[in-house]
């Protein structure tokens, strides 16, 4: 498959940050996508190609993970939050539709919450940022997710997705273990009824991770937030079903600015 983004790297408060960069000419309508926890950006690659094909879009490997340097700090939902504005403010971006899946969901949240003019509209994807389980309980969670998830990997994202785990917690552990237990203890609730963007929430039905409970108090805290629920799939499920997440993005963009 080719693919219509290129890969970039730019300096951010002394940090080198790996991106990827696709889509359109015009930066109006611009989407900021950011990644889950333990990963990056190479397992979503399908995604994002679709996703260029309608929109501008720019896609940071989260400080602390992979290639992106930022391991000497304690990351924290504020702090990754304040870290992509000044990467947005780099690259002159003033305002974006922000989609994060997992740990960038929080994240996303977390900016729409406090730094509400950067953001045009919100697409949180089972999102962290609502405290579920202990630490051991999360670990098996994944391994029946994964477990079950297989019959639908393609072999480029079963290995971009195995390389991502094995490179973040043999090479950049500390950061991603902090960065596990800040987004299962962090409680965002406090902030979220702050969100007056248009928000989608997009829930796998069977997710372990984040469950469908997590789900339903974004849904209540944030005013005017729709949410939808995908039958039989899992927290990773915008990844392996590429044309069936894009569509849902689509559609609440395209209502949101009256494209229909």
């Amino acid at each position: 498959m080719s693919y219509q983004f290129l890969k970039k790297q730019v300096y951010v408060n002394e940090q080198k940050i790996f991106y990827l960069e696709g889509g359109t000419a015009s930066k109006s309508e611009l989407i900021l996508f950011l990644h889950g926890w333990g990963v990056g950006i190479q397992p979503y690659q399908e995604v994002l190609n679709v996703l260029c094909k309608h929109y501008q879009l720019i896609a940071p490997e989260l400080p602390g993970f992979n290639k992106s340097s930022g391991t000497t700090l304690n990351w924290d939902y504020d702090k990754y939050a304040k870290f992509i504005i000044a990467f947005m403010q780099r690259l002159n971006i003033k305002k974006a539709h922000f989609i994060g899946h997992s740990l960038g969901g929080g994240i996303a949240a977390n900016i729409a919450a406090l730094m509400p003019d950067f953001v045009e509209s919100l697409i949180l994807v089972d999102s962290t940022g609502i405290p579920v389980k202990p630490l051991p309980l999360v670990f098996v969670h994944r391994a029946i997710e994964m477990t079950a998830q297989v019959p639908h990997i393609k072999f480029p994202q079963i290995f971009q997705m195995f390389q991502a785990y094995y490179y973040n917690f043999l090479l950049r552990s500390y950061n991603t273990i902090q960065t596990l237990l800040m987004s299962l203890k962090k409680d965002l609730k406090p902030i979220l009824p702050k969100i007056e963007s248009p928000c989608l929430l997009i829930w796998g039905a069977n997710d372990f991770t984040t469950p469908i409970s997590a789900a339903q108090e974004f849904s209540r805290l944030i005013k005017g937030s729709k949410l939808i629920v995908v039958p039989g799939v899992y927290h990773d499920w915008s990844i392996l079903f590429v044309d069936k997440f894009t569509t849902l993005v689509f559609d609440f963009l395209d209502e949101i600015t009256g494209r229909k």
